[in-house]
């Protein structure tokens, strides 16, 4: 029997969940997302939710950083203790198995046919592989009551550490945080060691010599602070980026509530999520690094050894991953879906390469993707 995450809460801290939770409110849906205020994901959900209202859907009222955070919001959604909320699907491998599958192969975006933005491709490929090409998905989404509404991603991923790498032996030995697999399989193949924790434990990490190095995108110099623990930048390894995310799961029961219409308005308004959430983090780095530039913290590009041994790891890892998901967690079909993956990659790098603004990007997932859902039936069976 599943423990829920209610039955974890106790007196006054359950009560005041769900006093601020959806179940207390008949006005506003409540959302969670475990980030601080001002942050690139509070700052881009603050605009979803204006134009949900927009578009006439319901009312959202968001809860950075305070009733759940993010291990905690994928259960807190599907024991409704909110109604939506920002899920990382990679700190529950088994729940979101086939999503998860998608989602490790996000190293195939900054490889290849390179593009500018990369993370306006892997955005579209993993939320038309999850909504419209992997029924399995769906269904695991539904086992954990949700209801998924796109994905993002993040810019190209860097090194952020307290030591300076430039080469493969600067890894040899080193403790590196990393948020998915495919990084752990990365840090391995170059000497290093893999570290699992969640995104909000980071900073502690690495101020107290816990781990050397966290593979993230540099946003995150500002969004989580770690900007005052970071001594070294290492840019161009190991690539990749993150896109394991549910931007803006919903409860299934709460999605079941809403009315037709606006349910159609959700749908307008998760396409330009998507976007917009995957824009700021093509952004925001930028803006990232030339404060810690300012703040004296050296920026490394990396030595052509250490990139041409990454290029030769992400060549060899989609096998690998073929073959994990079915021996770990039981995927159906593993390699024709990482085909079908790397395909979407593949197409969506030739759809996004020319795109420059926010508005553009939304309409062409607007278009290719969210137009092509039915409201009347998508999650309500």
């Amino acid at each position: 029997m599943k423990t829920t995450l209610k039955s974890l809460l106790t007196g006054g801290c359950l009560a005041a969940l769900l006093s601020a939770g959806g179940m207390a409110s008949a006005k506003d849906l409540t959302f969670a997302v475990g980030f601080p205020s001002g942050s690139t994901v509070v700052q881009s959900l603050e605009k979803f939710v204006a134009k949900v209202a927009e578009n006439g859907g319901p009312g959202i009222k968001l809860y950075p950083l305070s009733l759940l955070d993010l291990k905690q919001t994928g259960p807190g959604l599907r024991d409704h203790i909110v109604d939506m909320g920002y899920v990382i699907m990679p700190y529950h491998p088994a729940e979101y198995a086939n999503s998860n599958l998608g989602a490790d192969l996000n190293m195939l975006s900054t490889v290849g046919d390179r593009i500018d933005a990369p993370g306006f491709a892997m955005t579209g490929a993993l939320t038309e592989y999850i909504m419209l090409e992997c029924p399995e998905c769906v269904a695991e989404f539904a086992r954990e009551r949700q209801i998924y509404l796109g994905s993002i991603s993040t810019h190209d991923y860097a090194l952020l550490c307290t030591t300076p790498i430039r080469q493969v032996s600067d890894l040899a030995g080193k403790k590196l945080r990393v948020a998915s697999a495919n990084w752990g399989r990365w840090a391995e193949a170059m000497g290093a060691t893999r570290v699992s924790i969640s995104a909000n434990e980071t900073y502690e990490a690495l101020s107290q010599g816990v781990v050397d190095c966290t593979v993230v995108h540099p946003a995150d110099l500002l969004d989580l602070q770690l900007m005052d623990v970071t001594k070294y930048v290492t840019l161009g390894v190991p690539g990749g980026l993150f896109v394991g995310v549910g931007a803006a799961n919903i409860n299934i029961d709460a999605w079941r509530g809403l009315s037709e219409d606006e349910r159609v308005a959700m749908l307008k308004a998760a396409a330009y999520n998507s976007a917009e959430l995957s824009y700021n983090y093509y952004v925001r780095p930028m803006e990232a690094l030339e404060k810690a530039r300012e703040e004296g913290i050296e920026i490394i590009e990396a030595g052509p050894e250490l990139t041409e041994a990454t290029e030769a790891f992400v060549a060899e890892d989609t096998a690998v991953i073929a073959d994990l998901f079915t021996e770990n967690y039981g995927v159906e079909n593993a390699a024709e879906k990482v085909a079908k993956v790397s395909a979407l990659v593949e197409k969506w790098k030739g759809l996004t390469e020319d795109v420059k603004d926010v508005e553009t990007l939304a309409k062409l997932y607007e278009d290719e993707i969210f137009s092509r859902i039915d409201p009347t039936s998508y999650g309500m069976n």
